[in-house]
This record gives structure tokens, C-alpha cells and sequence, in this order.
């Protein structure tokens, strides 16, 4: 198996399985978090905490 940062993002994306919810992280400052029942959704609430510092570059 292969370990590694695949990833040139600028965000962290995790699923909280007991609520069902995504969380979009910045990955400079992992403090700085967004919930959404969607990817997308959690990235976009993201997006706007960071005032566009975090790239909405990810696939729909």
C-alpha cells in the first residue's frame, strides 16, 4: 500500500458518519471548517468563511 499526499488542494474534505454530514477543512488552518449534507455544499460554505481563499476547483 501506498501512503502520500495525493492532493494539491487547498481544502480537506471528511464525512462525519454518526450525522451524516461533510466537513470541508482549509488545509493551511484545519480550524477554519464548513458542514454540508453535500461536498459541494460544504465546499461553497467554505469558500465564503475564507473569503475565496480556499479554491472551489473540485468536480461536480
Amino acid at each position: 500500500m501506498r501512503f502520500g499526499n495525493f492532493s494539491n488542494q487547498d481544502y480537506r474534505i471528511a464525512l462525519d458518519t454518526k450525522t451524516q454530514l461533510f466537513w470541508a477543512s482549509d488545509k493551511n488552518d484545519p480550524s477554519i471548517k464548513a458542514s454540508g449534507v453535500t461536498i459541494t455544499e460544504a465546499l461553497n460554505k467554505l469558500y465564503e468563511k475564507t473569503n475565496g481563499q480556499v479554491h472551489q476547483q473540485y468536480a461536480n
